[in-house]
Parts: structure tokens; sequence; C-alpha cells
């Protein structure tokens, strides 16, 4: 038999389960606009019910309805699309890296600025050249091609001086991003351990989970991970989430290290903690020589990602890097320049008839310079042919039209070619992956970013059922107030 106060239980039941939904609301309206804020909902459920009335019938399911309960709050999120958006994230972090790396070497080398270029310096020293085997002994045109050699010197130096320093730069970086992932590393096994002991009460800390999951996402940027979730053990919630254990991928997703993969972050209880990342630098040569975590995963070769990207620019193993790619290049380039040159040089006769030096330029340690002697002494210059005669420009005409006899022109032009084809394809790439992740993260953001009509609507929805199990207890008041007031005084 139910007690006469049976409805006014059912509708205060009503009542704060209602009054639970409409903060839920007020939470999800408060953080529209949070980055990483996952909405979250109320579900309910019928709470038990009792038997129907009858002393024969107390273990037949129950009847008499007793309001509701609320079974949760959870996060309405897929995490199906967090892996997508996770493994898209790398590739857009590799890419967009890259093309960084190949945009400061474009700036360096860049063909449309008006100052400092290796071809327009190219270009003046010829020119001088041209001058000098028209008037040989004229002072001025000589002190002109010393000059005009020497800037060329400088601007070479210069070119190649900026993409080492652009590439010590890039190992600034690597340095700076190994600290950034050992952060998250920590940040997420930190969040795993506060996590677990919220769970073991009970609870469902829905906070800490999208806090976690932007950790996640901001370390799926600089490697290519994958994330499983861990049971989260007994005397749990049944919506818990429990901890998360993090991996290293390849690009086919299969798992490094062991056969069952090495956890950079175990998020089973009583896990042992986190792994630190390492990066080890070769600095005589410049290279990367390890990417490990701890001494069981090696990355070297299937890195991928923010730090993958930022180690291809910088060199590792049997790869030079894109910036000594490009220094090595400019070096063969300028080399074969100086022995065609000096050559010619030493084949003429300088203004005192002597026969010209060897080495009008010097290239050492990939450093270009002209002749102290003839920065000296301009009249060492060789502009004279075999008659010796200070008038005869023939051999300064020959040093002119190395820039046909070298193919400095062509070869250079070349090194420029390539390198607008590798920024193009990776602006191309770039441009891809980042909208295939903003695809993912539309689709995302479509399951668990806050509607601000739909949460209207959902609070007009629980406002009127607020109001109705309100009228409910009135109306149950009046009824009691019959029965206790009411009943019993007829006759009286």
């Amino acid at each position: 038999m139910t007690s006469t106060f049976h409805g006014l239980q059912t509708a205060y039941k009503g009542l704060m389960g209602q009054q639970s939904a409409l903060r839920t609301t007020g939470h999800n309206i408060a953080n529209a606009n949070t980055e990483g804020y996952t909405r979250q909902r109320v579900n309910f459920n019928a709470s038990q019910a009792y038997p129907a009335p009858g002393k024969n019938a107390p273990s037949i399911p129950g009847q008499v309805g007793t309001g509701v309960d609320v079974e949760n709050i959870e996060r309405v999120r897929e995490h199906f699309l967090d892996a997508q958006y996770r493994g898209e994230n790398a590739n857009a972090g590799y890419w967009g890296q890259k093309l960084t790396s190949m945009e400061r070497i474009e700036e360096v080398m860049n063909e449309q600025s008006e100052t400092g270029l290796l071809a327009e310096a190219m270009d003046e020293f010829w020119g001088s050249l041209h001058d000098l085997s028209a008037n040989p002994d004229d002072a001025s045109a000589r002190e002109i091609t010393a000059q005009r050699a020497a800037a060329l010197a400088d601007t070479y130096n210069h070119m190649v001086g900026s993409l080492e320093t652009n590439k010590r730069g890039i190992g600034d970086e690597i340095d700076t991003s190994v600290q950034v992932v050992n952060g998250l590393l920590t940040q997420t096994h930190d969040l795993n351990e506060e996590i677990a002991q919220i769970e073991a009460q009970g609870q469902i800390p829905n906070d800490l989970y999208d806090q976690r999951d932007r950790v996640i996402d901001e370390l799926s940027e600089y490697i290519n991970i994958e994330v499983e979730p861990e049971n989260p053990g007994s005397h749990t919630h049944p919506a818990a989430e429990g901890g998360i254990s993090v991996y290293v991928v390849d690009d086919d997703g299969n798992r490094l290290g062991d056969d069952d993969g090495v956890a950079i972050v175990q998020g089973e209880n009583g896990n042992e903690g986190h792994l630190e990342l390492a990066v080890e630098k070769d600095d005589e040569e410049s290279l990367v020589e390890s990417i490990n975590f701890g001494d069981d995963l090696e990355l070297l070769g299937d890195h991928h990602g923010k730090l993958g990207a930022l180690v291809d620019a910088f060199g590792y193993g049997g790869e030079e890097g894109l910036y000594q790619d490009k220094i090595t290049d400019l070096n063969h380039l300028m080399s074969g320049f100086r022995d065609v040159f000096n050559d010619v040089h030493s084949n003429g006769y300088d203004l005192n008839g002597e026969e010209g030096l060897d080495e009008f330029f010097e290239f050492d340690d990939g450093v270009l310079s002209v002749n102290d002697d003839i920065m000296d002494d301009t009249d060492l210059i060789a502009a004279a042919g075999q008659s010796g005669n200070a008038g005869d420009g023939s051999n300064a005409l020959e040093l002119a039209n190395v820039k046909e006899t070298s193919g400095f022109d062509s070869a250079y032009q070349s090194v420029i070619g390539e390198m607008a084809v590798e920024v193009h394809e990776a602006r191309r790439m770039n441009e891809t992956s980042d909208m295939r992740r903003d695809t993912i993260e539309m689709n995302c953001q479509s399951v668990s970013s806050v509607s601000l009509d739909e949460e209207m609507t959902n609070m007009i929805q629980f406002q009127h059922a607020y109001n109705a199990s309100s009228r409910m207890i009135t109306v149950i008041d009046e009824m009691l107030e019959q029965v206790i007031n009411q009943m019993g005084i007829v006759g009286r």
C-alpha cells in the first residue's frame, strides 16, 4: 500500500530532476565560448516503482511509479571523431611546420626582393667585367670590379649565413617542442590521476575529461598518437571514462615499440606514470641522432607531426635536411663558379704584365672571399690576354663570359625553381591537411559544441516541467489539506 504522501515525493523528485537539468543547461550556456568545452546533458531514469497494492504480490514488478532519478550528467562527445581529428592534426602540424621552414628559406633566397639577391650581385659583377674589358687600364674600372666581386662574396656569405642561422633556430625549436611535449605528457598523467581519484568516489568529472582532451589534442599536433581508454575499475559509475593510455603510431597506424606498443602515458590504475621525450643532436654534424621515449621507443625515421617536420628541416641520419640541402646546393654552385673563374683569371695578365693570380676568389669552409692581394692592389686583376698590353681587355671579356661557360646562371635558376616547386607542394599539402582537419573539427563541433538555440529550447522545456512539478505539489498539498482538515467532521 502506498503512502498518503506518495504523490508529494514523486512531484518533489520531478522538481529536483528538472532543477538539475536547468543547472546543466546554465552550465552549457555559460561555457558556450569556452575552447574545448563539451556540452553536457542530464540523463533521466524512471525511479524504482512499487508493486501494485496487494498483500499477496510483494515481489511483482512495480506498477505504481515513484518519479524520476537523475542517473548521471554526461558529455555529448563522439570518440571516433576525436581519433580522426588527432590523426589529421598530426598531418596538419607536419605540413604547417614544413611550409614555415620552406617559406623561411624562400625569404632568404627570394628572387622578388629588390636587394641582397645573389643573382643581382652576380649580374652587377658581370657588368663591371664588361666595363673593365673596354677600359682595362682604368683604375676606377678596376676598383669597381674588385668592389663588385667583394659585394658578390658578401651577398653569398650572407645568404648561406642566414640559412645556417635559420637552421640553428630550427634546432632551438626542436628543444622547445621537446619541452612542450613532455609538459603535455605530464599534464595528461596528472589528469589521469585526478580523474581516477574522483571516479573512485562514484563521481563523473566531465570538466576534467574536457581538459584532458584539450591536452591530448594539443599533443597530437607534435606527434602521431593513438589514445586507448582504460577500464576505470570497480566501484565507479558506469558512465565513468577512466584513464587513458597514449601510444605513438606510424603512418599505417601501427603502434611503435613491442607487439602491443609502448605506452608513453599509462592510464591503468597503479600506473608508473609517463615516459620522457628526448632528442639527441650531433652538434658537430648538425644532425638529429635519436628521438627516444625512454629506452625502448625510438621514433627516428617514424617521426611525424610538427616535431617530425622540425627534424626533417634540421636533418637526421642520412638526410641533410631542408636547410643543409640548400646550403650544399649553393656551395656546389659557388665552388664550380670559383674553379672556372680562377682558371680563366690565371691564364690572363695583370696591369704589370705578370701572369694572373691562381686565385681571384677564395672559397674555404663554405666562405667566399676575394684574394686580399687583389683587394689591396687592383692592378693585379688579369684583364689582359696573351699580349700582356695594358690596353688589352680580352681576358676581362673572357672572365665576363664565365657567366655562360660556368653554367652558374642556369644552375642557380634550377636551385630557385626547385625551391619554388617545394614551397608550392608544401603549401598545397598544408592547405589540404588544414581543410581535412577543419572538416573533422566541424563534425566534432556539430556533436559536442553548445548550441544556444538548442539550450534555450531545453531551458523552456525544463522550466515548464519544473513549473508543472511545483504545481503538482500544490495540488497534492490541497488534497492533503482536504484529508487532514475536512475528513471526519460530518455530523458535528
